[in-house]
């Protein structure tokens, strides 16, 4: 999946493409793009659908507002990661127009260790 991500992407840097690239550059096994955590928290769209009918919010209107990766180490292919999404804020704006949801997904390893902070804000168009 992450290689074809890369690929999608027309990445030509082989650490992203090439599993003996990656080792010679000092990776455990093919590296990640920094943005791939997306492509993971996408396999369960299901529980921000979930999350915006705990805050009875409308689906339909909301709007991606802006994403960002922290990485405090490399995600490598074969990975084991957990990850685990908390609210970091709810905030109406604009005279209560809009509602801004900002949430953070942590991936941890398998030891435990913070991977990837994932922040997202989502607007809601309270009209």
């Amino acid at each position: 999946m992450a290689v074809n991500f890369a690929r999608g992407l027309d990445e030509k840097n082989p650490v992203y493409l090439d599993r003996s690239a990656a080792q010679a550059a000092g990776y455990r096994d093919v590296l990640t793009l920094p943005t791939f955590p997306i492509a993971m928290s996408t396999e369960r769209v299901d529980l921000i659908f979930a999350m915006l009918k705990l805050l009875q919010l409308d689906a339909a209107k909301i709007l991606h507002g802006s994403q960002k990766f922290i990485h405090h180490q490399p995600i490598c292919v074969g990975d084991r990661l957990t990850g685990t999404k908390r609210l970091s804020a709810l905030t109406d704006k604009k005279g209560g127009a809009l509602t801004f949801v900002d949430t953070v997904l942590e991936y941890r390893d398998t030891d435990g260790a913070l991977v990837c902070e994932d922040h997202c804000s989502l607007v809601h168009r309270n009209s």
